[in-house]
């Protein structure tokens, strides 16, 4: 894969992505179609199964959006129908209901995403922020329901649109000792987290802490990001690539089929009713339970039980040493991700 603003290289089953857009990686619309492009080349590859992204200039993650692209939009607003539609409330609705439609008609039909994107990036001169926020919303929905484990690996400070779209990935990572800081700033300039902060922090978090945060705009120190959810653990600069490259290594131990329907599960249940989310956990289960990955794994457990825990008590090992022999490599290598 060769990209202007993205390096790329690959450890064992993992793919670590490093941005690079000196001096302080703002993201950009072009890097979010790079980073569009590496997320489909790898959705169907199996030597692929954790996808890490991280700053490739030294402490340096994602400062936020580009400020000269996200003045295009106001700069647009002031010409555009849409903009003007979104001033009224009947307008809202039309689009509230034309957008909704759109996009869930996109989650089902590539085709259609594909060629959506197709026909903004030719009119990216004219509609700049329509290219802006398609882009940026497809690729952080592709994120966050590709079927591979996900990484950000947040090695600098991360604030704005960055903050955002870590929160699409699976796990976030965070340096521990450099004062870095991860926020949700757009409130002290007079916008909002536009890029589905507003929507996946309180997902993530709560609403009540995603409010506290992006209402007062407020840095977060990692100790403090981890202690309420907004990253999942922090490690000290000399040790974080090789920290998090362990931990992708035993996450990529796991069998890709049932990686995938668990996401799949998860992200789709928690946009629709208790009933169908149900409804979609039951075909994952159906899709899962037939695949040799699931039919060799269960019938190795089946022989740990019959052999340390079905036995008299003076034979029988502990629930956490059970646990760990399933945690082990030697029990869930070789899945084959079919």
């Amino acid at each position: 894969m060769s990209y202007k603003h993205l390096k790329t290289r690959q450890v064992g089953y993992t793919l670590w992505v490093e941005i690079h857009n000196p001096h302080v990686n703002f993201l950009t619309v072009d890097i979010l179609e790079e980073l569009w492009d590496v997320v489909k080349a790898i959705s169907d590859d199996d030597s692929v199964r954790v996808l890490v992204l991280t700053g490739g200039i030294e402490d340096t993650y994602i400062m936020h959006f580009s400020i000269p692209e996200l003045a295009r939009i106001s700069e647009e607003n002031k010409t555009s129908p849409i903009a003007r539609l979104a001033r009224f409330p009947l307008g809202r609705a039309l689009l509230d209901g034309v957008i909704t439609s759109n996009n869930l008609l996109m989650d089902r039909l590539p085709a259609l995403e594909n060629m959506n994107l197709k026909v903004a990036r030719a009119l990216r001169e004219r509609m700049f922020t329509l290219l802006l926020w398609l882009q940026m919303q497809r690729l952080y929905r592709a994120v966050e329901r590709l079927g591979k484990v996900t990484v950000a690996a947040i090695n600098g400070n991360c604030n704005g649109g960055g903050s955002e779209f870590s929160a699409c990935f699976d796990f976030r990572f965070m340096v521990s000792d450099q004062r870095f800081t991860i926020g949700q700033p757009e409130v002290l300039v007079g916008i909002i987290p536009g890029g589905g902060g507003s929507q996946r922090w309180p997902r993530l978090i709560g609403k009540a802490k995603a409010l506290e945060w992006m209402l007062k705009g407020t840095q977060l120190e990692a100790q403090e990001a981890r202690e309420i959810g907004v990253v999942t653990d922090v490690f000290p600069k000399a040790e974080f690539t090789e920290r998090v490259q362990e931990f992708c290594d035993s996450m990529a131990r796991r069998p890709p089929v049932a990686v995938s329907a668990i996401k799949r599960a998860v992200h789709c249940g928690m946009d629709t009713f208790l009933s169908r989310a149900l409804t979609v956990e039951l075909i994952e289960s159906l899709r899962v339970f037939d695949t040799r990955d699931a039919e060799r794994a269960m019938g190795s457990y089946a022989r740990i039980l019959e052999e340390k825990v079905d036995v008299p008590e003076e034979r029988r090992i502990e629930a956490k040493d059970l646990f760990q022999i399933m945690y082990d490599e030697s029990f869930t290598e070789g899945f084959e991700g079919r």
